[in-house]
């Protein structure tokens, strides 16, 4: 391609007549032409194009082609825009399936439509795009966006994650890569690999392709209700932040040693004073730790890690002597805001990472945020999992079923043809949504790619396979001979009774083992329900019917009944009735006074 010697782009031998109002669809997402960028073939960087050089409908056309004769081509944004871009590098930390998932996730968490992804170059980097229906402003539409995703803990940077559109006040901003150039390539949207190859469609049918993922839009109204979930988290973070931050120290810390240090048990005590009884799987010296930390802020060189981790464990379990509210079960994300504002604030410029601004100096805080007790990680115990009707099982085996029949029609009736099909014809003809297609992939994927010309790459290796690696007539049947099982025959005696010695010693330590599990576990049970008898009798009276005096005890005992809850239901029952008496103890104390009237 990069080779290839100029010659006049003739359209129609790439598109068909028919194609125009498509072509035309395609080129209306790219409505600002002024301030483009292009790469030369022979080159490594990008150049900007003189700012009266406009980018026309045949230059875009040549690049959707791959048959421009000089350069790949990309674009700025003007005012509005009909996408918005996510550029994630080859070597960025967010350039792996796991974090890919997570970042689709945390979008259509907010309230928009999953992004459609797709391999931008041969460099291997991703584009992940989100259309609209109609044009939004590039300014507000980039602002809530990086908005968003700071709340969510992630580093907007070029060569992490770039948003585009790229604006500001002063300039137009970066330009990005125009899609369908080479090394341009589909990302299956369940599998995270690549799904198709633009260099396997013509250009016409990499258009249609392209266009059918962009009738996957948001509406303004979606964007709307984006919005208002990013100023919900601005909100929930700005209370965490009030609510956890501790008020800032001298920045003078203390070269004097101290006289006696602490000991275990001294720890111990002062925390089994604080909740009235130790928390379950609360670390001791790391809550003590991170009630430091958060009071004193770093006071010398290479503790940010350490305070990361101790200063989550604190504020999972809360203080009940200093009102601290227990960020506990379900708060993960408040926790990282709330450990996050603490570095920022409180470092001390202890923190060599922070002071040079590096972008890694948080890297620890999502993981530190996401910790639970020890006998609490694993899946959540099945009695709290809600029974499913067996009338929805059925209902959705029924639609699975008849989604797979119109899906399997279709594809007959488009094989009459004796021509290729794209997955939209397929689509249409189903009558399905593009995410049931692919769900039912292994219907149509063989004939889709027979008929377009090309085999997978992955066909004929299973078939070439060795029998002990292939699901084959002799593979793992009576065929194949069994391993040799028989023992030594002429083992001693002596031998043979150590080993069963061996054997009982390590039965009984696991019975041993078992039952020390089982009286754990029966003991945390036990003082669960414990717990939650204690705080059923003191929530029992309504917040309205107490007085300010018993209010204000209430609030107390109650704070460390809040952090020693053994569960995120308990935690947030008491949650609940913890505001209702905050909100109570308000009125009265800051009602409506009487007004003595003037003779």
């Amino acid at each position: 391609m990069s080779g290839s010697a100029p010659t006049r782009f003739a359209r129609h031998d790439h598109y068909p007549r028919f194609f125009d109002e498509a072509a035309a669809e395609f080129l209306a997402l790219f409505s600002h032409r002024y301030g483009y960028i292009r790469k030369p073939f022979n080159s490594d960087g990008w150049l900007s194009a003189p700012d009266n050089w406009v980018l026309t409908d045949t230059e875009i056309l040549k690049a959707a082609a791959c048959v421009h004769p000089h350069s790949y081509l990309g674009v700025r944004f003007g005012k509005t825009t009909r996408y918005a871009l996510f550029d994630i590098d080859a070597k960025s930390r967010y350039h792996t399936k796991s974090e890919l998932k997570k970042l689709i996730s945390t979008i259509t968490g907010a309230g928009l439509i999953a992004p459609s992804i797709y391999q931008s170059s041969n460099s291997g980097g991703w584009h992940l795009y989100v259309f609209f229906d109609e044009p939004m402003g590039c300014k507000e539409l980039r602002r809530e966006l990086i908005k968003f995703l700071q709340l969510n803990g992630y580093q907007i940077g070029k060569g992490q994650l770039e948003i585009f559109p790229n604006t500001s006040d002063r300039s137009l901003g970066f330009g990005c890569r125009l899609p369908l150039q080479e090394g341009f390539a589909w990302i299956n949207p369940y599998t995270y690999e690549i799904d198709e190859e633009r260099s396997h469609l013509s250009p016409a049918q990499a258009v249609a392709r392209f266009l059918v993922d962009a009738k996957d839009s948001n509406s303004y109204q979606d964007f709307r209700h984006f919005k208002a979930n990013v100023q919900a988290l601005e909100e929930r973070k700005a209370t965490v932040v009030a609510r956890t931050n501790a008020p800032p120290r001298s920045n003078v810390v203390s070269i004097r040693k101290h006289q006696q240090p602490a000991t275990a048990q001294e720890f111990t005590d002062f925390v089994t004073d604080v909740f009235h009884q130790l928390p379950p799987g609360i670390l001791v010296d790391n809550w003590y730790k991170g009630r430091l930390y958060h009071l004193n802020g770093l006071t010398g060189p290479a503790q940010r890690a350490d305070a990361i981790q101790c200063v989550g464990h604190y504020l999972f379990y809360g203080d009940p002597s200093r009102e601290l509210d227990a960020l506990g079960y379900g708060y993960e994300q408040e926790r990282e805001w709330a450990i996050t504002e603490f570095l920022t604030l409180h470092h001390n410029g202890q923190s060599k990472d922070i002071n040079e601004g590096r972008t890694d100096a948080f890297a620890q805080v999502e993981r530190a945020a996401s910790w639970v007790p020890q006998h609490k990680k694993g899946a959540e115990p099945t009695k709290y999992a809600p029974a499913q009707p067996i009338s929805w099982v059925r209902a959705n085996a029924n639609r699975k079923n008849d989604a797979r029949e119109r899906i399997a029609g279709a594809l007959e009736g488009l094989k009459k043809r004796g021509r290729s099909f794209t997955t939209v014809e397929l689509r249409e003809a189903a009558g399905c949504a593009r995410d049931t297609l692919y769900v039912h992939e292994d219907i149509w994927r063989a004939d889709y790619e027979r008929l377009l010309g090309y085999q997978d790459l992955a066909d004929g290796f299973f078939a070439s396979c060795p029998g002990e690696y292939n699901c084959v007539e002799g593979g793992g049947s009576s065929q194949t001979s069994p391993p040799d099982t028989s023992l030594e025959p002429d083992m001693p005696s002596g031998r043979l009774a150590a080993r069963r010695i061996v054997y009982e010693i390590s039965m009984r330590s696991e019975k041993d083992k078992r039952q020390a599990q089982k009286k754990s576990l029966g003991a945390l049970e036990e003082s669960e329900a414990t717990w939650q008898g204690e705080v059923t009798r003191l929530t029992e009276t309504e917040p309205s019917t107490l007085s300010v005096p018993e209010i204000k005890v209430l609030l107390v005992v109650l704070a460390a009944y809040l952090a020693t809850a053994p569960n995120y239901e308990g935690q947030q029952g008491l949650q609940v009735y913890i505001s209702a008496l905050k909100k109570q103890l308000i009125l009265a104390t800051d009602g409506p006074k009487s007004v003595v009237r003037p003779p």
